[in-house]
């Protein structure tokens, strides 16, 4: 199996400054991606002014220019891709959001000490990106105070093909980066040993779209 830190190496190669280009004159187009929209409106009933964000390898940094925009305190981006980095540092000084953003580079459940506790975690299609998705689960629920919503993909055989072949792929690019489809019983299930209940969830096919809570007690 991969190691953690290959991965992350890998990952900041296959993401790379030319892709964070890309998408980042896309999300000015035509603005966030489907999936990404689908968090947005899952958090939209919830309070956000005053609040703060982790985004977890949130790429150009769509969820926290909304998040930013709706009042939001202060948004980190944790990412292993330092070319999304970069593209999204740039577009938050250019929007004057210098002393609302932070942006840290390397592996979530490593670098996450670096800084505070926040309201709320996202990770857009993220868990699907880590090759351990217990570790960066727990990670996440024991870091946020109180709402955690993500995306990742349904799991059978359709996902399973889809991934494997995307792996292949990117192998042959002799990248170590590879894509996961984890069991979707076991994400919900660490969630509910965590003490977080699910609060929304929608589809986007291939993809799960959930928003969970901290439950009180």
């Amino acid at each position: 199996m991969t190691s953690i830190q290959d991965h992350c190496c890998g990952a900041d190669v296959f993401f790379d400054k030319k892709t964070a280009k890309k998408q980042y004159r896309q999300y000015l187009k035509k603005g966030p991606s489907r999936v990404t929209a689908k968090i947005i409106r899952q958090l939209t009933n919830n309070t956000i002014e005053g609040k703060s964000l982790i985004d977890v390898g949130g790429g150009i940094g769509a969820l926290q220019w909304w998040f930013l925009q709706q009042g939001g305190s202060q948004s980190t981006a944790i990412d292993a891709s330092s070319g999304y980095l970069q593209q999204a540092e740039e577009h938050a000084i250019k929007n004057a959001w210098g002393e609302k953003t932070n942006f840290v580079l390397g592996d979530y459940t490593v670098v996450h000490t670096q800084v505070d506790r926040p309201d709320y975690i996202t990770l857009d299609k993220v868990v699907c990106c880590y090759p351990d998705y217990k570790q960066i689960i727990e990670v996440s629920c024991k870091k946020a105070k109180t709402h955690i919503a993500l995306s990742y993909p349904i799991d059978g055989i359709i996902s399973k093909i889809v991934s494997w072949f995307g792996a292949l792929l990117i192998k042959f690019k002799s990248n170590s980066f590879r894509p996961y489809v984890h069991p979707v019983n076991k994400i919900r299930e660490v969630f509910h040993e965590q003490g977080y209940e699910r609060v929304s969830h929608t589809l986007a096919f291939p993809w799960h779209i959930e928003t969970y809570r901290r439950m009180k007690g």
